[in-house]
């Protein structure tokens, strides 16, 4: 499984040759930019039941349907990597060349039942990991032991049903969970502090409920706004954080034509600074249609607003990630449900995706959660449907993806869902 494979890509000028070719994703693509959003939307749905997906973006367990890519933002440096392995209920732990970017498994440890692990991210200074369990309806700690990257538990917290992500700010202050409901009750959010000496989570005001709420699932935190992805209102959510932590009274901006084709589940920040515009972005991807909703917020008030829609896929969307580099900002998106599975690189700018290019590759299998690599040189892709982790080098200048290494976790069947990185 970790033999060479060479990757095949797409860049925009061959899409457009590839419009010709009967099911050809990057040609559909480029060919529906042209249409009003509503008409695209509809043209998704539509075709979405001529694809073979080869299997589900949700993890196959009852009530448990995956969440976010992780949205917090990481160090300029690292030299760990670690996935959800919804499958098993572990944490797959790699080191990594910190020149070349290549990952080497190093080991595991338990995260819960199997089939609970979704949501991971980091904690203050990188020293700490935490996983949403949604079948145990809990948190599960860990340290990060800084020469290894073994993971070592410091325990567990409860949240409410079914936690599905983790958002942390960026002071590493303040933790909030993601909770979709179960039984027809709607969906909440956990409130944490982090403690900064020890890294583990204490509830800070109990659960907090919103009428914008019905199906919470990604999220990604500023230092002043919680941003959460809701699947069932179609919509994106916009919560203050106070000064104690916790989240006030927030606003709700629905995306999409608003008529029910909307399902965001997975939401990444625009980490460029857009001051002098007084707003910021960011850009949810949708688990049914095939579309990523770039939404801009109010650098004031936090309100969000609905900008646009971009086809990536005929079917649903996995994981992204935005890269920062010389030539410019990208964002590559999991185009989990079609098959062949493949990567779409967009082009950024200031809340407008354009068209880069399609990569597809062998290693790629039932892709979901997206991670890139420090100094924007590399990026990861966990692969649900096998079990394993694929690199990619990025071209600085042109953000183009050259396949590197493709790594297994501890099992095919662990199922990786989303990736995190501490230095």
């Amino acid at each position: 499984m970790n033999e060479r494979v060479d990757s095949r890509t797409k860049t925009a000028a061959e899409a457009a040759t590839a419009a010709k070719e009967p099911g050809a994703v990057a040609g559909w693509a480029r060919a529906l930019r042209a249409i009003p959003a509503a008409t695209a939307i509809v043209a998704a749905l539509g075709m979405i039941g001529g694809v073979s997906c080869g299997g589900s973006f949700y993890p196959q367990v009852t009530g448990s349907p995956t969440a976010s890519t992780t949205t917090t933002i990481s160090p300029t440096a690292g030299n760990f990597l670690f996935s959800s392995n919804n499958g098993d209920g572990k944490v797959a732990e790699f080191k990594r060349n910190k020149t070349t970017g290549v990952i080497a498994l190093t080991g595991s440890v338990a995260a819960g039942s199997s089939g609970g692990p979704t949501g991971i991210a980091n904690g203050p200074g990188s020293k700490y990991v935490y996983v949403a369990n949604s079948v145990d309806g809990q948190v599960e700690q860990y340290k990060v032991t800084p020469s290894t990257g073994v993971l070592t538990s410091i325990g567990t917290i409860a949240t409410g049903s079914q936690p599905q992500w983790i958002a942390v700010n960026p002071a590493g202050a303040y933790a909030f969970v993601t909770n979709q409901g179960a039984g027809g009750a709607a969906g909440t959010i956990s409130q944490y502090t982090i403690s900064s000496s020890a890294g583990t989570l204490k509830s800070n005001g109990g659960a907090f409920s919103s009428s914008l709420l019905t199906s919470p699932q990604g999220a990604v935190a500023t230092s002043g706004y919680l941003f959460v992805a809701d699947r069932a209102q179609g919509s994106v959510v916009s919560f203050p954080i106070s000064s104690t932590g916790t989240l006030l009274t927030g606003t709700s901006a629905p995306i999409g034509n608003g008529a029910g084709f909307s399902f965001p589940v997975n939401l990444v920040l625009d980490p460029a600074n857009y001051t002098s515009l007084g707003v910021g972005y960011l850009y949810a991807a949708d688990a049914t249609t095939g579309f990523v909703y770039a939404v801009s917020y109010s650098l004031t008030n936090g309100q969000p607003a609905y900008l646009n829609s971009f086809p990536s896929s005929t079917a649903g969307l996995g994981g992204m990630a935005i890269a920062q580099l010389s030539g410019g900002e990208f964002l590559y998106v999991a185009n989990q449900k079609i098959s062949p599975p493949s990567i779409t690189a967009f082009i950024v700018t200031a809340g407008t995706l354009t068209f880069a290019a399609l990569y597809t590759d062998p290693s790629l299998n039932l892709p979901t959660g997206l991670a890139i690599g420090p100094n924007q040189t590399n990026l990861y892709v966990a692969n649900q449907g096998n079990g394993t982790i694929s690199q990619f080098s990025i071209n600085a200048s042109t953000g183009a993806l050259t396949f590197v290494k493709v790594v297994n976790t501890e099992s095919p069947t662990s199922a990786p869902l989303y990736l995190t990185r501490t230095d």
